[in-house]
């Protein structure tokens, strides 16, 4: 009965942690998204309007906070041509993150991809580089690879408490990395990880990986790290 008021009223219950806020800033700008970070210094939303982009907003600078509707406008499901079609909808949601075939992954993978074909250093033209997904499993699969030889994926995260983070690779074999603009000898070597976006950026050299081997990257924060980020474009 949750669901199929879920879908019918989106507004009625909105699940905890994805409540939309509406911040109104001292300089008479607003600001709305869902809160993913909160301390006494600073609010880290992250504005859908801007594909999931986290904005950070000093607590200083915020004049009023107030809770906003559903994203999700009420009436899509108008849409659907039959009474089948509604009940396959709710029975999908039902089993959406149970143990199974449509499980919730969780682990912080990179998902969102920039890749370009290069030589020794990753392009600087922000042209040349294609938006690419990594798969459910959390793999950029092999095929959005075969760009060139010499292939270059790039990543981001944002990170909300400075920490010290690892980085998981399926594989290291023809892997060069570079932190920001900093080209890092050992990817699997701990990072000193800074407030702020930060970018992953991987030289993958083909003829020395096998050819179907995708790259899957997760971000990882050991026991004793602070660190608390967030993958860009989501988990």
């Amino acid at each position: 009965s949750y669901i199929v008021e879920s879908i019918l009223k989106p507004n009625a219950t909105i699940a905890e942690h994805y409540e939309n806020r509406l911040f109104t800033l001292t300089d008479g700008s607003i600001q709305l998204g869902i809160v993913t970070f909160k301390s006494e210094k600073e609010v880290v939303v992250r504005d859908s309007t801007q594909a999931g982009k986290e904005i950070r907003i000093p607590t200083d600078a915020i004049q009023n906070e107030q809770t906003m509707p559903s994203l999700m406008p009420a009436g899509l499901v108008d849409q659907l041509v039959s009474r089948q079609e509604f009940l396959d909808l709710a029975h999908f949601l039902s089993v959406l993150g149970r143990p199974g075939d449509f499980a919730n992954d969780e682990s912080p993978v990179i998902r969102k991809w920039l890749v370009a074909p290069g030589f020794d250093t990753p392009p600087a033209k922000s042209s040349t580089w294609i938006t690419a997904y990594s798969r459910v499993d959390g793999t950029l699969p092999p095929q959005d690879l075969v760009i060139a030889d010499t292939v270059f994926a790039k990543g981001y995260i944002n990170v909300q408490v400075a920490g010290e983070g690892l980085l998981q690779l399926n594989s290291t074999v023809g892997i060069q990395f570079w932190l920001d603009d900093e080209e890092i000898t050992d990817p699997t070597t701990p990072l000193n990880l800074e407030i702020g976006r930060r970018a992953l950026t991987f030289r993958i050299n083909r003829k020395n990986r096998p050819r179907d081997l995708g790259l899957k990257l997760e971000v990882v924060t050991p026991a004793a790290s602070p660190l608390k980020f967030q993958p860009e474009g989501g988990h």
